[in-house]
């Protein structure tokens, strides 16, 4: 059985969040605290505001996001948010669950 490798680098962790108000989605991304978290919000998740997700995460209001987060463009449009949060495309997505250490589908 291989061993883990030692690294000073963070695990970087991509969680895939597709309804929105999933508390046990929300309550996993927090406790990856000293993880670098990604979150990529698509179908209803996009309708997500920074206040709820602090909210989620148990944060005050305008506290920094110790995550980052972004939606998938294509969702985002379709529900009139392509604002809301720094957007991508499918293949983009792709590319952060590839380069994950760690990936979670909720």
């Amino acid at each position: 059985m291989p061993a883990a490798a030692l690294s000073s680098d963070a695990l970087r962790e991509t969680h895939l969040i597709s309804r929105r108000g999933d508390w046990r989605a929300w309550s996993t991304v927090i406790r990856g605290a000293g993880r670098t978290s990604t979150v990529v919000l698509l179908h209803d998740a996009v309708l997500e505001t920074a206040e709820t997700v602090r909210g989620h995460l148990g944060l005050a209001p305008s506290t920094f996001l110790p995550i980052k987060v972004v939606a998938i463009l294509k969702d985002a449009k379709r529900r009139s948010v392509a604002d809301r949060w720094p957007t991508i495309d499918y293949r983009q997505a792709i590319e952060l669950v590839a380069d994950a250490d760690r990936v979670v589908s909720w």
